[in-house]
């Protein structure tokens, strides 16, 4: 983390944090975690950059724990993709947020992969999907 990325990390950390792996992009095995705030404008600024080889709540605890002693952020909102290893990590570390996200590319992968399983005939598959999708815009 640079003096930028500490800069935002602490001027908007504690309002709404995202985090997000990106997987597969080398051949020796190391996954890009990328630790986002909002700014005023609601647009994603690239808080941290975490290279690992792992993802499990062990080395992340040991990750956020030293973003912790750098920032001292306390966030009310956090979004994650749907793997419990990011979210128990920041719970050890930060606390529970008071509410937690996923996020929509993981929601909708849940929601096609449920439609498929429990729905055979595609028509009604695909009518199935246009309803729960409509609900994302909901309020």
């Amino acid at each position: 983390m640079n003096a930028s990325q500490k800069d935002m990390l602490k001027f908007y950390g504690n309002d709404t944090i995202c985090l997000d792996f990106t997987h597969g992009m080398n051949a020796y095995g190391f996954d890009l975690a990328t630790l986002l705030v909002l700014d005023e404008k609601r647009e994603g600024f690239p808080a941290a950059f975490i290279l690992s080889n792992r993802q499990d709540s062990t080395a992340l605890t040991l990750t956020f724990a030293a973003i912790k002693e750098h920032t001292c952020i306390s966030p009310r909102v956090m979004m994650t993709d749907d793997s419990e290893s990011f979210f128990n990590a920041w719970k050890t570390v930060f606390g529970i947020p008071e509410k937690r996200l996923l996020r929509t590319w993981h929601v909708d992968r849940s929601w096609r992969r449920s439609i498929s399983r429990l729905i055979t005939k595609k028509e009604i598959q695909v009518e199935a999907y246009k309803i729960v999708r409509s609900l994302l815009g909901e309020r």
